[in-house]
């Protein structure tokens, strides 16, 4: 069975530097490196969303201003721009990956049998793109060590954490691993 594998802004302006980036979210990095050196090893499709912004998005009206084209933000991570060969780059604007992108086009090419979703924001952008993986009825698989979200005040990352994962386990139908 083919497998796509769809790396979600993991981007160093939510991992390393800028208006929204978080250490909480760096953590992830090391287990989803791990997870694509094995989906590389099994020939799985490789798929990297890049939350990637014009100077005045409309997003900026809820959000601070991040990961604008040409900041160096919307850049993947170092430690996992070697997974970049060969891969399929998707530039996005809004949290869903299928929002005005090529992402169902890829997808439809690939034909996989299962996706594997890691990343960040769980309950943000790995959950609205669960949901339209789902709503096309992909099989999807969450690597839960592989998914993380915001630690801001207010905001209890653990638990909203676990909602995004309860969520499309128990609502969306993804498998949890």
């Amino acid at each position: 069975m083919s497998r796509a594998v769809i790396v979600v802004d993991m981007l160093e302006g939510f991992c390393e530097s800028g208006n929204l980036a978080s250490p909480r979210l760096a953590r992830v990095i090391p287990c989803i490196r791990e997870l694509l050196e094995r989906e590389r090893r099994r020939g799985s499709a490789l798929i990297f969303l890049a939350d990637t912004h014009a100077a005045d998005d409309p997003e900026f009206d809820m959000f601070p201003p991040h990961c604008i084209a040409g900041s160096g933000e919307e850049e993947v991570v170092a430690e996992l721009q070697p997974y970049l060969e060969g891969a399929i780059l998707i530039a996005k604007t809004r949290y869903s990956g299928f929002h005005g992108t090529a992402l169902e086009d890829e997808l439809r090419r690939i034909a996989p049998g299962e996706v594997v979703v890691v990343g960040v924001c769980t309950d943000i952008c790995v959950m609205h793109t669960v949901a339209d993986l789902r709503n096309r009825d992909y099989p999807v698989t969450v690597v839960r060590d592989c998914v993380e979200t915001y630690d801001a005040p207010g905001h209890d990352a653990g638990q909203v954490n676990d909602f995004a994962i309860s969520h499309m386990r128990d609502v969306l139908g993804a498998a949890i691993v």
